[in-house]
């Protein structure tokens, strides 16, 4: 299931960035970090996300509304395997049976993180688009991809 939900988020990457070449005014836009090839998000979106009792806040993001699914995204994500990953957050949602392009609730939401070098994935939250798909929150839970210990996860974010 996570080799299926992780080449999901890979592809959905690649169909929220599209194939422009990068300029100062494009987001997301290829970049490195440590000598690592990362695709960096940009905008004006911000959330709070807390993981069991962790709680902490993040900006700079984007919202994005493609091919029916939902993205939300933060951070750097890696664009080949490494051991020492920056800080990132993936939030997609939507199908082709129910897309999710309009207020209201989306099962099956998925979310990949990176925080402080651990990696967590989630693919049964629940996403409750608001403020004509401007505003939101994501919750259920979110596990560590090397353990099982499922913790309790909300995002609340704005667009």
């Amino acid at each position: 299931m996570r080799s299926a939900v992780l080449a999901t988020v890979a592809a959905t990457c690649v169909l929220a960035a599209g194939a422009a070449p990068a300029s100062a005014q494009t987001c997301p836009h290829p970049g490195t970090i440590n000598g690592v090839s990362v695709l960096i998000y940009c905008g004006h979106a911000k959330a709070t996300v807390k993981v069991g009792a962790t709680t902490f806040s993040l900006k700079n993001g984007l919202c994005k509304k493609a091919v029916g699914n939902f993205y939300l995204s933060f951070g750097a994500v890696v664009t080949q395997p490494t051991k020492h990953a920056p800080d990132s957050f993936l939030l997609t949602a939507g199908s082709s049976a129910k897309p999710a392009t309009h207020d209201g609730s989306y099962s099956g939401t998925t979310v990949l993180m990176t925080r402080a070098g651990k990696n967590y994935i989630a693919d049964s939250l629940t996403l409750t688009l608001t403020h004509s798909t401007k505003a939101g929150t994501a919750t259920g839970k979110i596990e560590p991809t090397l353990g099982n210990a499922k913790l309790a996860f909300h995002v609340s974010f704005t667009c």
